[in-house]
C-alpha cells in the first residue's frame, strides 16, 4: 500500500509560530516523497486540534502521521490516542520537538526555520520505517500478597481487605512487628501499640484477609496481575503452598544497625550501658531501671550511634531519645537525663510537640562530637567534645546508645526472589524516590514502611494506605490491562548466550534458555527501556520501536 504521510505543525500560540515560518515548514516538506498534505494550526493538543487530527487523518486517508510540537514527554500520549480515535496504529506516528528543541532556544527566525524543516524532514524519514506494534491484553487476578506483618504490612491489608483476597505472610510466629513489641509509651503519649492492637483486631474479624505465620516465601514468578507464589512453613517438610496473586507488597520493616561500633562505647563491657530498643523492652516489661534493679538518678542518651558507618541519618532516633528522656522522668522523678547529639532531626508537628515536653521536664541538650564512654568509680564517665577541640566530661547512672535503622535481615533473599534491586544502605530501590516512592522498579511488586528507608510511624501508614490506593486503581476485579508494545526483542541466531542483557535488565524480563544456549525476552514483562539492545555485544537484542534503521534515517537528515 502507497504510503500516504500527514505533516502537522502547532502554532502553539506565540511559541512556535513567532519564532518560526511555518509556511516556510510546510512548503519545504510538502514536496517529500510519501508527504500527502502538510498543514498548520494554532493548538493541535486542545480539543478542537485533537478533533481537526481526527478528521485529517480520515480525510486524507493517512497511513502515517508527523506533528511538529512540544515534548514528546508532555504530549506524545495524546497525539497517539488521537492515532487510535481516527483509525491509525500509535505507533505509525512520530513527534518533532520544534517548541524546546528550536523555538526556544533559536532567537533568529531564519536559524529557527531552517532546524525546523530538519526536526521535520527527520521525523518524516524515521516513520516511513516505523512498525504497526499491538498491545496486548491479559487477564488479571486482584488479589494481593504482602510479605511482613508489622505495622507496614497490616496497615496495607487492612486497607485492602475490603474489596479484595489479601493474604498477609511473615515468618514469625505473630504479627505486630517491632511496632508491637516496643512501642510502649508513657501515659499521655501516643501509643503506637494501642494503634498495632486494633489493627490486628481488624484483621482477625476481616474475612478476606488470610494470615500466614511462621511461613516463608520461597519462590515467585510471573507478572503485575499473574504472579505465582510458592510458600512454605518453616523448616516444614510438607509440599509448598502456591498462591497466584496480582500484586505484591514488600512491607518486611526494620532491623537495627548489626553495628561494631556499639563496642566501642562499651556496649556489652560496661554496666548499665543499653540500646534504645533493649530499654523500650525493659519499659514493656516494667523492668526500667539499672541492672540489679537500682533507680538511676542520671542518664546520657548518646545519639547516632552507627549514622557514620551506616552513611544516612534514620530519621526517627532523635524523637526516639526525647521519648526516652519523657518517660524516664515521669518514671524517676528528678531524674537528670542529658542527651548528646550532633545533628537534631525533628521532624513535623509531633516531634516538635515531644522535643519541647522534653525541655519542660529538664532534659539537657549538648552538642557533642567525640563522644566515648569509660567506667569510673560506679559510674560511667562521659566525655565529648564541643567547640571544637574543647573536651568535656559528664559522670552519669545509665547511658541509652540510639542505635539508626538497618535494613530488614531478608532484604537481600526477597531482592534475589522478586528481582527489586537494593540500594544504598541496603534498603529496597524506589522506582523514583520523588514520583514513585511506593513502587519498585518491577511493576506489580510495591515498598511500604522501612523496607525503602527509615521511617517513622505515620510516614509507615500513610505509604502503605499510598500502595494500597495504587493497587486498587490499578489492578481492579474483572479489569484486563495492557501490556507494553514497544518491548524489546533477541534474535535467535545473533544471540551468543553470554547474558549480558540480563544483568542490565533492571525489570527481570529476561531469562537464559539453557536447552537453547539463548536468552528469551518475556514481553509481558519488558517495558521497552532498550538497555539490552544498548548493552548486547553481537546485536541480537533490539528494541522494536527504536530500531537500528529507525534511528540511523533520523540521525542521518537532522545532521544534514
Amino acid at each position: 500500500m502507497k504510503k500516504r504521510i500527514g505533516v502537522y505543525v502547532c502554532e502553539c500560540g506565540p511559541n512556535i509560530a513567532g519564532a518560526v515560518d511555518i509556511d516556510r515548514v510546510l512548503e519545504a516538506v510538502l514536496s517529500l516523497d510519501g508527504v500527502a498534505v502538510a498543514e498548520k494550526y494554532g493548538l493541535l493538543c486542545s480539543g478542537d486540534g485533537k478533533k481537526y487530527l481526527v478528521e485529517q487523518v480520515r480525510e486524507h486517508g493517512l497511513t502515517h502521521l508527523v506533528v511538529g510540537a512540544c515534548s514528546p514527554k508532555q504530549h506524545e500520549l495524546t497525539f497517539m490516542t488521537v492515532c487510535e480515535e481516527s483509525g491509525l496504529n500509535p505507533f505509525l506516528f512520530q513527534m518533532a520537538n520544534i517548541r524546546e528543541q528550536v523555538a526556544w532556544i533559536t532567537p533568529d527566525t531564519e536559524k529557527a526555520t531552517e532546524r525546523t524543516i530538519r526536526h521535520l524532514k527527520a521525523a518524516i524519514r524515521r516513520v516511513l520505517y516505523h512498525t504497526a506494534l499491538e498491545q496486548k491484553e491479559i487477564e488479571t487476578n486482584p488479589d494481593v500478597l504482602v510479605i511482613g506483618g508489622g505495622m507496614a504490612g497490616i496497615s496495607a491489608a487492612l486497607s485492602l481487605g475490603s474489596s479484595r483476597k489479601v493474604y498477609v505472610v511473615d515468618k514469625r510466629d505473630a504479627l505486630g512487628g517491632k511496632a508491637l513489641k516496643y512501642e510502649k509509651s508513657s501515659p499521655g503519649m501516643a501509643n503506637s501499640a494501642d494503634v498495632v492492637e486494633n489493627y490486628l483486631r481488624g484483621i482477625e474479624t476481616d474475612e478476606n484477609i488470610e494470615v500466614l505465620t511462621n511461613t516463608n516465601v520461597e519462590e515467585v514468578r510471573g507478572f503485575f496481575g499473574n504472579f505465582l507464589v510458592k510458600l512454605r512453613e518453616n523448616d516444614a517438610e510438607s509440599d509448598a503452598r502456591e498462591l497466584r496473586v496480582g500484586a505484591i507488597i514488600v512491607a518486611l520493616g526494620m532491623d537495627p544497625l548489626d553495628s561494631e561500633v556499639l563496642s566501642e562505647y562499651g556496649y556489652g563491657k560496661i554496666q548499665n550501658v543499653y540500646t534504645s530498643l533493649e530499654l523500650e523492652q525493659a519499659n514493656v516489661d516494667g523492668k526500667l531501671g539499672m541492672s540489679g534493679g537500682g533507680k538511676p538518678k542520671s542518664v546520657g542518651i548518646v545519639h547516632c550511634v552507627g549514622r557514620k558507618e551506616a552513611g544516612y541519618c534514620s530519621e526517627i532516633c532523635c524523637t526516639v531519645g526525647m521519648k526516652i528522656a519523657c518517660y524516664l522522668q515521669e518514671k524517676f522523678p528528678g531524674i537528670a537525663v542529658t542527651e548528646f547529639y550532633q545533628d537534631l532531626s525533628i521532624p513535623g508537628r509531633g516531634a516538635q510537640v515531644l522535643y519541647e515536653e522534653a525541655r519542660r521536664a529538664g532534659t539537657e541538650f549538648i552538642r557533642a562530637t567525640n563522644v566515648q564512654l569509660s567506667e569510673s568509680d560506679d559510674k560511667i564517665k562521659i566525655s565529648y567534645e564541643r567547640d571544637h577541640d574543647k573536651t568535656e566530661e559528664k559522670p552519669v547512672d545509665m547511658v541509652v546508645l540510639l542505635v539508626g535503622i538497618g535494613p530488614p535481615a531478608d532484604a537481600e533473599k526477597i531482592s534475589n526472589l522478586l528481582s527489586v534491586p537494593l540500594g544504598k544502605g541496603g534498603f529496597f530501590t524506589e522506582e523514583h524516590a520523588k514520583i514513585s516512592p511506593v513502587s519498585s522498579s518491577i511493576e506489580g511488586i510495591y515498598l511500604a514502611g522501612c523496607a525503602s528507608g527509615p521511617k517513622g510511624i505515620p510516614e509507615t501508614i500513610s505509604q502503605s494506605e499510598a500502595v494500597a490506593g495504587k493497587i486498587l486503581a490499578g489492578l481492579v476485579p474483572g479489569r484486563k490491562i495492557e501490556t507494553e508494545a514497544k518491548t524489546s526483542r533477541i534474535a535467535e541466531n545473533l544471540c551468543m548466550g553470554c547474558q549480558t542483557c540480563l544483568d542490565v535488565c533492571c525489570y527481570g524480563a529476561i531469562s537464559y534458555n539453557e536447552t537453547r544456549g539463548i536468552c528469551v525476552v518475556n514481553e509481558v514483562l519488558c517495558k521497552g527501556c532498550g538497555n539490552c539492545a544498548a548493552a548486547c555485544p553481537s546485536g541480537a537484542a533490539s528494541h522494536q520501536h527504536f530500531t537500528s534503521r529507525q534511528v540511523y534515517q533520523e540521525i542521518a537528515e537532522i545532521v544534514k
